[in-house]
């Protein structure tokens, strides 16, 4: 076999092994899909009906009937429309489809920039030992488009300099889709700096001429960020949009703070991931090779970022490949190419196996390869609708956009995985002290005069789990409907007697001590 066939055998593998971990079916449960998917809908028939008129779902909190119009800035309505139009056309197997192919596009892209500036053995090794880490997050969500985008630019600044036009009308695209947009404009600047170093040791006219280029592409992105519905307070919100909300989200926790209350798996890989970054830079220095700064940059700058935030290990690990790659770049220097062939395909399979060996009942849970929504996903939805049950409802944080898709405009929610939709003090002194204490929680109750609830039973929090052992032991609430991952609870009264006859559900059914 020769060497390119076989370079092409490695790269399906990787391309399929990715595949195949990163398509999961659909769960909109606890997931955002669901409320962009609503978001989409009522922006687009908007657009459609009234042209560029923008609906309130772009600038309040809409889907609440607690905070019905409290202000916040919907960041991503386009990758909400774009979910819409994909779901409606092609189904939520399509939408499935679609997420794959664009996560597929966008690792081929970190891996063939690392290929050319490093070589095709070095980017497929880094490539294996970075996907436990990009398929931490296989939920559809907008950041995929971010990181589309951030290849893109990445590849456009490394070889395709006379195409930096393209860069603001990106930008206009990306201001639009997801909150890193910002990292457009981060691009530019690195490479900048880059230039100014080349301009400043070697009087490079040819540098000061690409500073120029990236001078003015970097002005026409700043420009291009204000191309948004909010302007100039909506290329103003990556500065706003991480403050503290009252609730703690896992996604923005520390790998260290994580470490101490939870096990996850992702973390070992992470950390793995940055010690061959560390390890890549000291072959580096020991080899003396010249230190790219940009790749110095990235280095500090994402490694930052997936410290300080697990949400953020995609794109930790998307740029390491081609910074770990280089770095590594000299290391078959002077091998026979099937030699090195030999070796890349030996040591692709040993890092492949090592890396479900080491955790493999977390990888048991990845690898079930599906598109479409999950099945039995619509069943609490439908048992709701189909009884006619009345609102209020309380539900809790975790399965908001769950109730947005299926129920709204009919019903609001209590709550749902915004945080930065309600005042901080509604998190700190209503929703998660009702859920700790009953005084609280027959205070909210009478306040609002709850019909039903409806409630994501896997909720870890310590309070949801107190809660729901209250509820459970409470005669007040009839539990009527439960699946794998909810539960619906109706109020004892005379509206719902007939469904509470017909669907109530024995106390002894359920574990509480």
């Amino acid at each position: 076999m020769t060497v390119k066939k076989l370079q092409i055998i490695l790269i399906f593998f990787l391309l399929t092994l990715y595949a195949v971990l990163v398509t999961q079916r659909i769960d909109l449960v606890t997931a955002d899909l669901g409320r962009h998917l609503k978001n989409g809908e009522i922006i687009w028939n908007n657009l459609a009906s009234k042209g560029l008129a923008f609906p309130e779902v772009i600038s309040r909190n809409l889907y609440s009937y607690t905070y019905s119009n409290y202000p916040f800035l919907n960041h991503h309505w386009g990758s909400g429309v774009l979910f819409y139009l994909i779901q409606k056309i092609f189904g939520f197997a399509g939408l499935s489809a679609f997420f794959t192919l664009i996560s597929l596009f966008t690792f081929l892209i970190f891996f063939l920039i690392a290929r050319k500036i490093s070589n095709f053995n070095t980017a497929l090794l880094t490539s294996v030992i970075i996907i436990p880490i990009l398929v931490s997050r296989t939920e559809i969500r907008p950041e995929a488009f971010s990181y589309l985008l951030s290849g893109i630019f990445l590849w456009i600044l490394i070889f395709k300099r006379k195409k930096l036009w393209l860069l603001p009308v990106l930008e206009i695209l990306w201001v639009n889709l997801h909150i890193y947009f910002f990292l457009g404009l981060f691009l530019i600047g690195v490479f900048g700096v880059r230039e100014l170093f080349i301009f400043f040791a070697e009087k490079s006219k040819k540098s000061l001429k690409e500073i120029k280029k990236l001078f003015l592409a970097g002005g026409a992105a700043v420009l291009a960020t204000l191309i948004n519905p909010a302007f100039i307070k909506g290329a103003l919100y990556p500065l706003q949009i991480f403050k503290g909300y009252g609730y703690r989200l896992f996604e923005n926790q520390s790998v260290l703070f994580l470490d101490k209350i939870v096990r996850y798996p992702q973390n070992l890989y992470f950390k793995i991931a940055f010690g061959i970054l560390i390890l890549s830079w000291v072959y580096v220095l020991i080899k003396r090779q010249k230190i790219s700064i940009t790749n110095l940059i990235f280095s500090f700058f994402f490694s930052y970022l997936g410290w300080t935030a697990v949400r953020n290990f995609s794109l930790f690990g998307l740029f390491l490949i081609p910074v770990i790659a280089e770095n590594f770049k000299g290391i078959f220097k002077g091998e026979r190419e099937d030699y090195q062939s030999f070796i890349t395909s030996s040591l692709t399979i040993i890092l492949t196996v090592g890396m479900f060996l080491l955790n493999p009942i977390y990888w048991q849970g990845k690898i079930s390869l599906g598109v479409g929504l999950k099945e039995g996903n619509e069943n609490a939805a439908n048992f709701f609708q189909k009884n006619n049950l009345a609102s209020p409802i309380f539900n809790n944080y975790d399965n908001g956009g769950y109730l947005i898709y299926f129920l709204f405009p009919r019903e609001k929610v209590f709550v749902d995985n915004r945080p930065e939709a309600y005042p901080q003090d509604f998190f700190e002194q209503v929703y998660i002290p009702m859920q700790e204490n009953n005084g609280k929680w027959q205070e909210i109750d009478k306040k609002y005069r709850f019909n039903a609830i409806f409630f994501h039973r896997n909720d870890l929090t310590p309070w949801g789990q107190t809660f729901l052992i209250t509820r459970i032991k409470d005669f007040a609430w009839a539990p009527v409907y439960v699946d794998d991952e909810q539960i619906i609870f109706l109020k004892r009264n005379k509206q719902n007697d007939e469904v509470i006859k017909k669907f109530e559900l024995p106390k002894e059914m359920f574990s509480v001590r």
